[in-house]
């Protein structure tokens, strides 16, 4: 919705440039503001209206819709709309109330029979893309902005922000980083824009050219904050970890309160395996801030990652102790006490980790391996079912629940009835495929083993590794190494 709720903004701007001006200095014209409310609000206690001049009531209906204050708005504009039936801004505001009304139909219709009225108004195009941006009609609203362009003389950065963002939601984020570009060479002081191109850059897959646009900026301004911590994500996305580091070091130089860029760093060293200096660093914002759940999380797994399990698990339960429900530290911790062979304690902390995030299959799968561990089989069997259910596209839940059946229970129907399940959403999946020749080839199945195993070549003939490492019995087999070897062979 950020795109929605920008292009309103534009919006009210356009069509009430004498409000804005005016309220520029906000504190020194307040009073102007409150007496005008005072006496439109009076006029409609008493029935009746003193004189008010467009521009005012302009201000009026400025003021209503920024305080969301709709029923007023509305009596606002249906007396401007009778005190000057020739004014189209009143008639464009009367259309951003049925939007913002709920009613985007009503507002459409009233909009497109002001087009034969004034077609230069550029509010009305204006406000149109809003109203296709709620729909969901992104594409009709990009071309409502670009109506709107030739018309306008000022807010053009907004606009182009806007169009950006309609793009952004169409997933074309290079052509919203080109848009984003034009509204920083319009307005040069909102660096927030930055920003918003390294998100378009990430998103897009394309950290070069971020790190060539960056670079760029910095020539321009080399006390970029933001410019220099976006260079840092670009360089770290493409696991350019020290140059990453140094453009973080350069924002917290400009500004060493700047959070985010000491996390990026961390996250950096963590990337690297340099455990000890990301501890350093995430410590460094218990300086700038309170300490909060996330940063002794991140802590905790640091610790947890330099096998200091004690250590881990003491700042795990510090994340708790500062938000309960976090559900990442309970794990933690449970995970900490099966490297400390405490499985009933592992357990119970899973358990509270699964409360707290029921929908989480990863943590069924920790589950069901403590389970396991525990001689919980009935158990172990339900976390596998429920981590199925859960990502059911998730190749390793399927191969982790068959391998229970086939390498705990010895029940290679079963093992084989849970793949076919997996394959029926995975059929392309050839992990699944070699894995059923396995269990095919341990329960004496041959020529099934055979069969599905040309299939299984046909899909990834280089997956079938994966089937030697797992099956002995297959890795010895001359009749399985002679199929693999005979389409090694083929012209493919």
């Amino acid at each position: 919705m950020a795109s929605f709720s920008h292009s309103i903004k534009i919006i009210i701007f356009a069509a009430s440039n004498h409000y804005r001006l005016r309220m520029d200095n906000y504190e020194e014209d307040q009073e102007y503001l409150r007496e005008l409310l005072e006496r439109f609000e009076n006029g409609v206690g008493e029935g009746g209206y003193s004189f008010f001049d467009s521009s005012e009531l302009e201000d009026i209906i400025y003021y209503y819709f920024s305080e969301s204050e709709l029923i007023k708005a509305r009596k606002a504009i249906d007396f401007a709309i009778e005190q000057f039936p020739a004014e189209i801004s009143f008639q464009v505001f009367k259309a951003q109330y049925f939007l913002n009304n709920g009613e985007p139909e009503k507002a459409l219709a009233r909009l497109n029979s002001l087009d034969a009225l004034d077609p230069h108004n550029p509010d009305i195009a204006l406000t149109r893309a809003t109203v296709y941006s709620s729909l969901h009609k992104h594409a009709e609203a990009i071309n409502e902005y670009l109506k709107a362009i030739p018309k306008v003389d000022e807010d053009l950065d907004e606009i182009h922000t806007s169009i950006a963002f309609e793009y952004q939601n169409l997933r074309e984020y290079i052509k919203a980083a080109d848009h984003l570009k034009q509204a920083i060479k319009l307005n040069r002081d909102n660096e927030s824009l930055l920003y918003e191109i390294g998100y378009c850059y990430e998103m897009g897959q394309m950290s070069a050219e971020a790190i060539e646009f960056f670079n760029e900026e910095i020539n321009k301004r080399p006390y970029s904050l933001v410019a220099w911590y976006n260079l840092g994500i670009a360089y770290s996305t493409l696991e350019l970890y020290e140059k990453a580091i140094d453009s973080f070091d350069y924002a917290i130089a400009i500004d060493p309160t700047f959070t985010p860029a000491y996390f990026s760093k961390a996250q950096c060293y963590e990337q690297m395996d340099m455990y000890q200096e990301a501890i350093n660093v995430y410590k460094l914002t218990f300086e700038l801030e309170k300490p909060d759940a996330m940063t002794n999380y991140y802590i905790g797994d640091c610790y947890a990652s330099m096998e200091k399990y004690e250590t881990a698990i003491d700042y795990y339960r510090k994340s708790i102790s500062i938000e309960r429900h976090f559900s990442d530290s309970w794990m933690g911790i449970g995970l900490c006490f099966i490297e400390l062979g405490q499985h009933l304690e592992a357990l119970s902390h899973m358990e509270q980790a699964i409360k707290l995030e029921n929908d989480n299959a990863e943590y069924y799968i920790v589950f069901a391996e403590t389970q396991l561990a525990l001689g919980l089989h009935d158990d172990a069997d339900a976390s596998y079912k429920k981590a199925s259910e859960l990502e059911p596209y998730h190749a390793e839940i399927w191969l982790d629940y068959s391998d229970f059946y086939a390498d705990i229970k010895k029940d290679y129907t079963r093992a084989l009835e849970i793949l076919e399940d997996g394959i029926y959403y995975q059929s392309e999946n050839s992990a699944l495929t070699y894995r059923r020749v396995a269990y095919l080839y341990e329960a004496g199945r041959n020529k099934e083993a055979i069969l599905e195993l040309f299939i299984a070549l046909t899909q990834d003939f280089d997956a079938h590794i994966q089937l030697l490492e797992y099956s002995d019995k297959a890795k010895n087999s001359p009749e399985i190494l002679a199929v693999i070897e005979s389409y090694k062979n083929q012209d493919l």
